[in-house]
């Protein structure tokens, strides 16, 4: 179990884990401690004259509708009653260290995390007011002296694609993902001793600069990433020969840290030649940077773990059928549902996510593939349309790009539609409002497919871009262009 001080750091770091209380916050900009006339709280002055600790008080003794709230503005401002017993769940019996801490967080700070939080997530959406041109990184399989990260720019109006610059010095840059201003990359080395780098990129040209030589990963093969974001933000690493999972720390400039985690995972599955072993396959925070979800294709499991201050607890395992072999996740916008490309039996599947509890069900598994298909196919990536309506899927084999419609109410997936991704091997790719870029990794290219925002269909490729086994596309913030500083950047 955490410690006191683990839980505060969490809980400073989380806001959102307290999330059904503070949502208060989004229509109030000022609370109470004094007791109303009908055991409600009337308004008070200032907000940095309350704790959270206050708040949390109030909804304890059960005043679960203040009495500021009325109107049908204020219609969803009731809360569950059962907001104590969830917390002291989730605390593990440390309330008391938990509520101590809280009477130490004025709302004033609390307010500015959540704002912090939700500018955070602005800035790593996909705008639709992006200029005429967009920028995107490329990840590839290259040795340590050949160029393996491209810097490279869509014309919007016309679809061509160009290089701006390459990066050598990595070996197997397979992965890339950067932070949300586009200022920090960060990238894989896939080898049997595993590594990964951070990189500044530069603003002026987009060039990239190593921040601190190579992190070993203790783990063989590292092949996802993602950042976790927020004021104590750490990198988290799959690896998939060996099956390890781990996180390291950030620094202030981006630099990265220590190694706070090192996980390994164990277990098989009924398939004897991909699943002899656990094969950690991709890690995904969640929106809030609470939880942690890895799909382990060796095992046939999400395994979900708590993100304690850069500790991976484990919390939960989501059982997948035999011989499923989960591959990449996604967690939709809505924080309702989530999303998992299947390599091994040609599915995506979906599932009902609870934030506050952490849990997820898989509900629906679908082919990935049209009924007429007989061909060896290994599925591989998974994305959203921006507008969160829609998610695509990539074929290996089939070499297509399949789009579901999302059902709004249920998450569940329907009218498949599949588009030919203008080459071979489509191992990943991005969805922006009016693309889907595709890295093709036998025929060395990328691809870029027209998309109709509002039907979310797809036209087959008419530019493509030679590259050498590319294998990972992440675009740049839409406000990145190479000249302009972003704003906010330092």
């Amino acid at each position: 179990m955490a410690n006191s001080e683990q839980i505060a750091c969490s809980v400073a770091t989380h806001p959102a884990r307290v999330r059904k209380v503070l949502s208060l916050l989004r229509r109030h900009d000022l609370v109470t401690t004094k007791e109303g006339a009908r055991g409600g709280y009337l308004l008070k002055c200032e907000l940095s004259q309350v704790t959270l600790g206050d708040l949390y008080r109030i909804f304890a003794q059960g005043s679960l509708h203040p009495n500021w709230c009325s109107g049908s503005e204020h219609s969803s401002c009731n809360i569950s009653s059962n907001i104590p017993a969830v917390m002291n769940q989730i605390y593990s019996g440390a309330e008391k260290q938990v509520e101590m801490f809280f009477d130490r967080l004025p709302l004033s700070e609390v307010k500015q995390m959540l704002d912090e939080f939700e500018k955070e997530k602005e800035e790593k959406s996909v705008s639709k007011e992006a200029g005429p041109n967009w920028h995107f990184f490329v990840g590839s399989y290259a040795d340590r002296g050949e160029p393996g990260i491209y810097l490279c720019e869509l014309q919007r109006d016309t679809g061509e694609m160009r290089v701006i610059h390459e990066t050598a010095g990595l070996t197997n840059p397979s992965f890339v993902t950067f932070d949300a201003k586009g200022m920090r990359l960060y990238a894989v080395s896939e080898q049997t001793e595993g590594q990964v780098a951070g990189f500044a990129v530069d603003p002026k040209d987009g060039k990239l600069t190593m921040l601190h030589s190579e992190r070993a990963t203790h783990g063989a093969d590292p092949c996802h990433l993602a950042l976790k974001c927020g004021r104590d933000p750490f990198l988290l690493v799959a690896n998939y020969s060996s099956g390890h999972v781990n996180a390291f720390a950030l620094e202030a400039d981006g630099s990265l840290g220590e190694m706070t985690a090192l996980i390994r995972h164990e277990g098989s599955s009924v398939n004897q030649e991909r699943q002899e072993s656990a094969h950690a396959h991709s890690i995904v925070p969640s929106h809030d940077g609470r939880f942690a979800f890895v799909s382990d294709l060796g095992t046939d499991q999400i395994v979900i773990y708590r993100l304690e201050c850069g500790r991976l607890v484990k919390h939960g395992v989501t059982h997948l059928p035999p011989g499923t072999g989960p591959r990449h996740f996604v967690l939709h916008p809505s924080e309702r549902f989530a999303y998992g490309m299947n390599e091994l039996n040609n599915t995506m599947t979906a599932y009902t996510f609870d934030p506050v509890e952490g849990r997820l069900e898989a509900i629906q598994h679908v082919s990935s593939l049209p009924d007429d298909f007989r061909g060896e196919n290994y599925p591989a990536d998974i994305h959203f349309s921006p507008d969160g309506r829609y998610v695509y899927g990539s074929n290996r084999g089939h070499d297509s790009i399949v789009r579901f419609r999302i059902d709004r109410h249920t998450g569940r997936l329907e009218d498949p539609e599949w588009t030919s991704v203008g080459g071979s091997w489509p191992r990943n790719f991005a969805v922006l409002d009016d693309y889907v870029l595709v890295a093709n990794q036998y025929s060395g290219n990328i691809a870029a497919l027209r998309r109709d925002p509002e039907s979310g269909s797809l036209t087959p490729a008419v530019h493509s871009l030679s590259i050498s086994k590319p294998s990972c596309i992440e675009p740049l913030p839409a406000d990145f262009a190479v000249g302009k500083q972003p704003a906010g950047s330092m």
